[in-house]
């Protein structure tokens, strides 16, 4: 079995994990595996990119199956490029938020529905394995997205007044379209480490890191907004001058605000969410529901229910079905984030949201191998107490919850409290993250 193979997509060390011949032949395992005519792929900025989706490309190629390639773009270009030209699948070369010696490859099926573990992906994971490969000459062309994606955003934005804007690239491929996409919806823009370098010599490119948040910080002087994109676009975080970093739950409630607006319907977050959220929706009109983490389970749901107007995840993952957008979209979700800036006092919004304890989510190091038998002993040792077993393992107690799962693309454990105090979550978090620790050490 192939190491690399996760829930949603392809990622490992380059070259001791996933090396070119090893890109190779996952090209040659997707390009037998796809059902499509043709292939668009793109790729991020990490400096072993082009090796890996050359290689790749190949692979695909000996197949028979055709290939558009569309160079180095955001993910999200190439989800709206699926879309915009018909074509039934996609494959992405790109390691997202992970330090630059990792690669990886995210793929899609027709109308950019992310692809799954049981959605293909173990049977991609089957043909790489037996290697009983399709035979073929397929044809490759070049294509450009960028501008047409560029237009469908600003087709669906339009900003009430200029912004002024401060934005952390952390160079990521996001910064290829970035600057001239807000530039051209009214913005004064202000970058941070805009230059692509693979190397993200400066931090690692996540709108969590603290690293990302203090250096858009220091630019952000007089401005009405801060936003920081992952290393592939896909995602966003968002600043205040004032408050600082704006985190998720309280994004995630500025989204579904605004996305019932347009259309009723309901809003998926998952179960990591804060209670904020479902207030939120309920008092905006509309019906929440809950999903277990990983964006390819929220982007199945969107697909199957189109009474979804707005989903989100807490890594920073937003998807807006009500706008034509039923991927996970950075660049969208920051140019939305502008467009309610430039409309109503985004801080004064965001201070009358209600506020409930919650702690950050806690990223513990745990080895894949320790991690299915750190949440079976976890069940154990909860057994006295409600627990959901949805995406790892979530534990209600007297006054509040504790979520521990296993991350799906890096070898960490997750934890994250809510509950109804400070100090309650405060105390639910020492218990259970000492009790983590513990079984990791022991397990591992």
């Amino acid at each position: 079995m192939s190491g690399f193979f996760h829930a949603y997509d392809l990622r490992g060390k380059f070259p001791d994990e996933i090396s070119v011949d090893e890109s190779e032949k996952v090209g040659k395992a997707y390009g037998t595996f796809t059902q499509a005519e043709k292939v668009l792929i793109g790729r991020d900025g990490r400096e072993h990119g082009e090796k890996i989706s050359e290689a790749f490309i190949n692979g695909v190629l000996s197949t028979g199956t055709d290939v558009v390639y569309a160079g180095t773009v955001p993910t999200p270009v190439i989800y709206f490029g699926m879309v915009k030209y018909g074509i039934k699948s996609s494959a992405v070369v790109t390691a997202s938020h992970n330090p630059p010696e990792y690669t990886g490859f995210k793929f899609c099926k027709e109308e950019a529905l992310a692809m799954s573990r049981k959605g293909g992906m173990e049977q991609i994971e089957s043909i790489y394995d037996s290697e009983n490969f399709e035979k073929g000459t397929g044809s490759r062309e070049a294509i450009d997205i960028s501008e047409d994606y560029i237009k469908f955003v600003k087709d669906n934005i339009e900003l009430e007044r200029n912004l002024d804007i401060a934005i952390n690239f952390g160079n990521g491929v996001a910064a290829v379209l970035g600057k001239q996409l807000f530039e051209e919806l009214g913005c004064n823009v202000e970058t941070v480490n805009e230059e692509l370098d693979g190397s993200f010599p400066n931090h690692l490119p996540a709108p969590g890191e603290e690293e990302a948040q203090e250096q858009l910080q220091e630019a952000m002087k007089g401005k009405d907004l801060g936003i920081i994109f992952d290393g592939d676009g896909d995602r966003a975080g968002f600043m205040l001058p004032e408050k600082g970093y704006i985190p998720e739950d309280e994004v995630l409630a500025l989204f579904a605000r605004e996305s019932l607006k347009t259309r009723k319907g309901k809003v998926v977050a998952d179960l990591r969410s804060s209670k904020l959220v479902p207030e939120i929706v309920e008092e905006n009109g509309g019906t929440p529901s809950t999903t277990r983490v990983g964006h390819t389970f929220i982007s199945e749901k969107i697909h199957e229910d189109p009474s979804i107007v707005f989903a989100g995840e807490l890594s920073g993952h937003y998807y807006f079905p009500v706008f034509d957008v039923p991927w996970d979209d950075g660049l969208f979700s920051a140019a939305l984030m502008c467009r309610i800036a430039s409309e109503e006092d985004l801080a004064d919004l965001v201070e009358r949201l209600p506020e409930y304890p919650v702690s950050p989510e806690l990223r513990i190091d745990c080895p894949h191998t320790a991690k299915e038998p750190v949440i079976e002993k976890l069940k154990e040792e909860y057994s006295d107490h409600e627990l959901s077993t949805v995406d790892g393992v979530k534990i209600d107690f007297e006054k509040g919850w504790a979520l521990v799962r296993p991350s799906n693309t890096e070898e960490k454990m997750s934890v994250r409290c809510e509950a109804d105090t400070e100090d309650d979550v405060d105390r639910i978090l020492d218990d259970v993250e000492s009790t983590v620790r513990q079984l990791i050490k022991s397990l591992s």
